[in-house]
């Protein structure tokens, strides 16, 4: 009997350096001079910079190091700004500020050690608590102070920079968000007496041009990447002329709206690297290269090696692209097919995906062809989930968009709203359906309920799948792989059919109140389909994945109740908001 072999997943590990000879005659030029990582993530800051961490990194390709994790939720109390590593007076405590400089220092020497160009990762100008704050009166408020047209504002960071490469002399590159990650740049639009009135695309490139021309000072080889998050893509283009052309790159997320595991490099993404190509500027593109990200986040072992490999391909198929960087942290040492996918294409882009997913498959035995099938049908539920009907379905079961396992009742509504930044009013529309707090159609709560249904049956059979594995697999960590597979997608599947559910009875309960307002009784075909989807909605909450956190009804009881007086409650319940 072919058994599933554990030493395996480690020559797969090993040999990777080797595979762009051994798997292709035609090898491809390696796009990517820059090839990012990031230890740890928001869902598990297993941030060890130990030799297996370490090593593991390397044998999967990557060659530059972000220091820091560099969240908005600051996990393991990671710092964000500058000001989290470099004491300023005023702005938090100075012995934690202490802390955090002498974990950086730490982890840029053993990088270092390891041969690794590193990087610290921050926002700037620095807005204090920035998204309890957002609203517009309060937004003017703290760019003012922070005014980027302000020379003491820049002369600041220019002073903490030179601050920051004396304190870590290892560090290499700095990387600066000038929206989001506690950071913002006042609004033209807004009534800042300093800003007003000037456009965006005026005044950011001088402040990255003095940071750059501080951090060439103290790092002649170093680069400044600037990550030109929340501003629009004329903005973007409007910025390029000005950019520094020394010293300086970009890290684009993969498409203008967000960094999407099935919907890598648009229009956007291409013209801007080629706008930057057109003046040296170098651009490295931020995807998702693990089973855990922040679509899926707090769930962590979805694998879906096939649109890992395929993010990649997109990526580094852009013309003049310069690099790859995992935009929400790795687990280097963890068994997981997503980053040993994103190693083979790291070291060959050119191998097949088709071949690369085999190879991956090889340590499971006789399970292998199950295994692949499972992620095949992970991948397709994936890619088919409505990721872009709003940015809240991000963190998918932590109920963002307004729904959850145990929905609501009163209103039918999935919230699209997120933050007044130019591009959330502006080109991220191109990619979400809705990024407003609006009133949807009809037609947009069925295109939502269709596509969860087809999901939810592609996770359906991966899991069955991976059970059925699970028979033939006892060697770790593959044992442990399948099961934890197992359970996140059944959270998952629970999730996405609640969604069907919530927007299936939405739209029934609408299509049976305008014959209760038209004084007609409901049609028994309409109150048919809604007991049939209600049956669906109870037997999906008595998987007892999900908790009642909001204490909202039941589905079970609220059949009990419509059952009593169908007019009465479709003139009282899920109403469009």
């Amino acid at each position: 009997m072919n058994k599933p072999r554990p030493w395996l997943y480690w020559a797969v590990l090993s040999v990777l350096c080797l595979l762009g000879v051994s798997c292709c005659k035609q090898q491809q030029k390696d796009p990517f001079r820059y090839k990012v990582a990031i230890i740890g993530n928001p869902s598990n800051p297993d941030i060890r910079y130990d030799e297996s961490q370490m090593q593991a990194l390397k044998d999967l390709g990557y060659n530059t190091l972000q220091l820091n994790i560099a969240w908005g939720a600051r996990p393991a109390d990671e710092p964000l700004n500058l000001e989290d590593i470099l004491y300023v007076d005023g702005i938090g405590s100075r012995k934690k500020a202490d802390q955090r400089l002498q974990t950086i220092k730490e982890r840029a020497r053993i990088a270092k050690k390891w041969g690794f160009r590193t990087l610290f990762h921050f926002g700037a100008p620095r807005v204090d608590s920035l998204y309890k704050i957002l609203t517009p009166d309060l937004i003017d408020i703290a760019t003012e102070k922070n005014s980027i047209q302000k020379k003491e504002i820049v002369d600041k960071y220019v002073s903490l920079l030179k601050r920051l490469k004396q304190e870590v002399p290892e560090l290499d590159d700095i990387e600066v968000y000038t929206f989001d990650q506690d950071a913002w740049v006042a609004n033209e639009f807004g009534n800042g007496p300093t800003d007003r009135d000037i456009p965006l695309h005026e005044r950011i490139p001088a402040f990255l041009q003095a940071l750059t021309g501080a951090w060439a000072e103290v790092s002649p080889d170093g680069m400044v990447w600037w990550e030109p998050w929340e501003i629009s893509a004329g903005q973007i283009y409007a910025c390029i002329p000005s950019l520094p052309t020394r010293n300086f790159g970009m890290f684009l997320h993969s498409n203008i709206a967000e960094v999407q595991l099935s919907r890598p490099v648009d229009v956007w993404f291409k013209n801007t690297v080629q706008l930057c190509a057109e003046r040296g500027i170098p651009v490295v593109g931020e995807i998702f290269m693990a089973s855990a990200n922040e679509e899926l986040q707090p769930l962590t072992h979805i694998a879906a090696p096939r649109l890992v490999a395929e993010e990649l391909d997109a990526v580094g198929n852009v013309p003049n692209i310069q690099g790859v960087k995992e935009y929400f942290g790795l687990t280097p040492d963890r068994y997981d097919p997503n980053q040993l996918m994103a190693g083979i294409k790291l070291h060959d882009l050119a191998v097949p995906n088709e071949q690369a997913l085999a190879e991956l498959a090889e340590p499971f035995g006789t399970a292998a062809a199950d295994v692949l099938s499972a992620w095949e049908a992970s991948a397709t539920g994936l890619a088919v989930f409505p990721w872009d009907a709003t940015w809240r379905f991000r963190l998918l079961t932590e109920n963002p968009a307004g729904i959850e396992v145990y929905h609501r009742w009163d209103i039918a509504h999935i919230e699209g709203a997120v933050a007044p930044s130019p591009s959330w009013k502006s080109t991220r529309r191109s990619l979400f359906m809705t990024t407003e707090s609006e009133s949807l159609d009809p037609w947009f709560f069925e295109d939502i309920e269709l596509r969860c249904a087809t999901s939810s049956e592609k996770l359906l059979a991966a899991a069955d799948l991976y059970r059925k594995a699970q028979q033939q697999v006892n060697d770790e960590p593959y044992a442990a792989y399948l099961a934890e597979n197992v359970k996140d997608i059944e959270v998952l599947e629970q999730m996405i059919t609640a969604i069907r559910c919530y927007c299936r009875e939405a739209n029934l309960a609408h299509l049976m109140r305008k014959h209760v307002v038209e004084g007609n009784p409901i049609p028994q075909a309409l109150i048919d389909r809604f007991e049939a989807i209600m049956q669906v909605d109870i037997a999906n909450q008595a998987k007892g994945f999900a908790e009642n956190r909001s204490g909202n009804t039941p589905a079970a009881e609220m059949l009990e109740l419509f059952r009593k007086d169908p007019a009465g409650w479709v003139t009282a319940n899920l109403h469009y908001r």
